[in-house]
């Protein structure tokens, strides 16, 4: 900065002719130009070629990596060792490449989650399709598309479920793909997409089945009846959840 003169920024990196005279004094035998953009190295390479005769064999220009290997008979390229950054957590642990992937993916395209819960056995939905949005969609805005996932979902278990035996992860698999399918058709983004299945309940109830009929003629039931498991009430995120039946119970919000 000149002193009097105003704002005025005079830059502190040598011109094209400094260099030249910098190169000139040195005369090297071997050259590497180590700061700066690719192509800036590029660019002092060839100014130390063309103004200052160094023979293009002994100029490097390197990349991150590159080995130079200097011996006294001379100095050649010779292979590159691995590297880059590492990226470290809080507890000190390296951060795996694939999980900084997600991280990048769920920043710039968001998560898309969908709870079924059915009865083991007969495959019947016990409750509507929860579908959660974080960093995607605002849930309340996009109805006609929530409407056409959460009817794929339905139909998806219809085929898919029943008495026979099924592969939990195979099925997970095919809800990931299709619906990161739809999604990507009616929006042009493609969130992190994680499928759950709550596997509940279960055939039977021949005890449950006496003690009706006990009832109805007025007779007593089994002294120890084994009482049924209840399950919790069910558990609604924060996050809006496209369920009619419960906006009028909760407040919930998306992101």
């Amino acid at each position: 900065h000149l002193t009097g003169v105003g704002p005025l920024h005079l830059s502190g990196h040598g011109y094209y002719d400094d260099h030249v005279k910098l190169i000139s004094a040195l005369n090297p035998t071997y050259y590497m130009p180590i700061h700066g953009e690719f192509h800036m190295l590029v660019h002092n390479a060839e100014l130390a070629e063309k103004e200052c005769a160094v023979p293009r064999d002994n100029i490097f220009v390197c990349d991150s990596g590159d080995v130079i290997e200097i011996t006294p008979s001379g100095a050649k390229k010779s292979g590159r060792i691995p590297v880059g950054g590492i990226m470290y957590d809080d507890s000190g642990a390296i951060v795996s490449e694939v999980v900084l992937k997600d991280r990048i993916h769920m920043a710039t395209e968001g998560m898309f989650v969908v709870v079924l819960t059915v009865q083991r056995g007969s495959g019947r939905l016990m409750t509507s399709p929860d579908i959660i949005s974080r960093g995607f969609i605002y849930l309340r805005d996009s109805e006609e598309l929530m409407g056409m996932i959460r009817q794929y979902l339905k139909q998806k278990v219809a085929r898919s479920f029943g008495n026979k035996k099924i592969d939990l992860d195979v099925i997970k698999k095919e809800l990931k793909d299709e619906i990161t399918h739809i999604l990507y058709d009616q929006t042009r983004r493609t969130p992190i997409v994680i499928p759950v299945i709550n596997e509940v309940g279960g055939g039977g109830g021949g005890q449950s089945q006496g003690r009706d009929n006990a009832s109805r003629q007025g007779k007593p039931g089994p002294k120890n009846p084994s009482q049924p498991k209840k399950f919790p009430p069910r558990q609604v995120p924060d996050t809006d959840v496209v369920d009619p039946a419960l906006r009028s119970k909760t407040e919930t919000r998306a992101y």
